[in-house]
């Protein structure tokens, strides 16, 4: 079913900016945002799938709960995020029909539409299409190099690993710039975020641990270096 659609994705910014975004507060670093939500979001799943999700914390039959902590600090700062994401990871998951998309040339051509995936930044159709370029280009460096001895493939990961080093590069620049549209609330931003994550299908529904992996992305201070990793 590739992505949730688009109705699920402005919902998962509503959350996100009621929860957390609209405070301006920070959560800290992402493998530990990505643990936490990954193992609450799964029990309040369960929770939920069993008895109907009410708090987060206890289903509405008084007897499933949900309690995860890795760090105390951190449940507790995460634990209203986390509460209100259970019911939307579940319904964002499961019973939708296949009108998601899976591929970053879609999600071009509907950023500049005035529904379903629309692009509110003005920055996405310029993001993705970079994307798409460094994409091919490295596929098309991985081709040449078979034929070279990998030679090809050598030098691209010595630049990549001095460019590493420089601040303010345009796949630095384009990962920070896809973060902070998607706190704004720009659904193309979140969805492509989601994109860069991993593989999408058509004939499946979307992916929880990419879901989660989006999540904590567009949630934690070092999200956006996890997402330049991505690509």
């Amino acid at each position: 079913m590739a992505l949730p659609p688009p109705e699920k994705l402005e919902e998962l910014n509503r959350i996100c900016n009621q929860q957390f975004w609209s405070k301006r507060g920070s959560y800290g670093d992402f493998d530990a945002v990505k643990d936490w939500l990954k193992k609450y979001l799964t029990m309040a799943a369960v929770a939920g799938a069993q008895a109907g999700l009410q708090t987060g914390i206890t289903a509405a039959s008084g007897v499933a709960t949900v309690s995860v902590a890795v760090g105390g600090g951190l449940s507790v700062a995460l634990f209203p995020l986390g509460a209100a994401l259970g019911p939307w990871l579940a319904a964002a998951t499961i019973g939708y029909k296949a009108n998601g998309i899976f591929a970053l040339h879609d999600l071009k051509e509907a950023a500049g539409r005035r529904t379903g995936y629309t692009c509110s930044c003005g920055q996405c159709v310029k993001g993705i299409q970079y994307v798409i370029n460094k994409k091919e280009n490295n596929v098309a460096i991985l081709a040449v190099s078979v034929f070279t001895a990998g030679l090809p493939l050598i030098f691209d990961k010595i630049n990549s690993v001095r460019k590493s080093f420089q601040s303010n590069r345009p796949k630095e620049t384009i990962s920070r710039q896809f973060v902070t549209s998607a706190q704004g609330g720009c659904v193309c931003a979140i969805a492509a975020i989601m994109l860069l994550c991993g593989e999408w299908k058509h004939e499946a529904s979307p992916d929880r641990n990419l879901i989660i992996e989006a999540i904590a992305i567009m949630v934690s201070e070092n999200g956006w270096r996890k997402l330049k990793s991505k690509w």
